[in-house]
């Protein structure tokens, strides 16, 4: 029998103007392609609230902090078939405000499994956003809407 247990997750668009294109950062694992292109995203964790969840994901994963403007695009329901997991998805799309290197390194500074894992994070024009992981893409369409 599955599991059938709901995960909370996050997951941020985030996104750049970089004349003439919007951008977004999207990342890979160094040590771990085969993960292929994703987004920063993570999971819930007890007694958080889904916005604390977000930010502390995006920090821990990228080093980002200052943004223009956040905004929830949805919350859906995944299933991901590979974990036999449902994960209760909370999309926001968050505009940097910072000046941005083109590309860079980043060791996540979190505990537990994911601890020294190394992203390497790039901007790609929204228009050509290759296909995500685990179907992170589902929401890129509703970015402008």
């Amino acid at each position: 029998m599955q599991d059938k247990t709901m995960i909370t997750k996050v997951m941020a668009y985030i996104t750049r103007f970089n004349e003439p294109y919007t951008e977004l950062l999207v990342c890979e694992h160094k040590d771990y392609p085969e993960a292929g292109v994703q987004v920063p995203a993570g999971t819930v964790e007890e007694g958080e609230t889904i916005e604390e969840a977000l930010y502390r994901e995006v920090k821990e994963e990228s080093g980002l902090m200052d943004f223009l403007s956040v905004n929830k695009i949805k919350t859906y329901v995944y299933h991901h078939e590979s974990k036999s997991q449902y994960h209760e998805r909370h999309v926001f799309h968050l505009e940097v405000q910072e000046e941005t290197a083109e590309r860079w390194e980043y060791k996540l500074n979190a505990e537990g499994e994911d601890a020294g894992l190394i992203f390497f994070y790039y901007w790609v024009p929204v228009g050509a956003v290759p296909k995500l992981a685990a179907n992170q893409d589902d929401c890129i369409n509703q970015l402008f809407v």
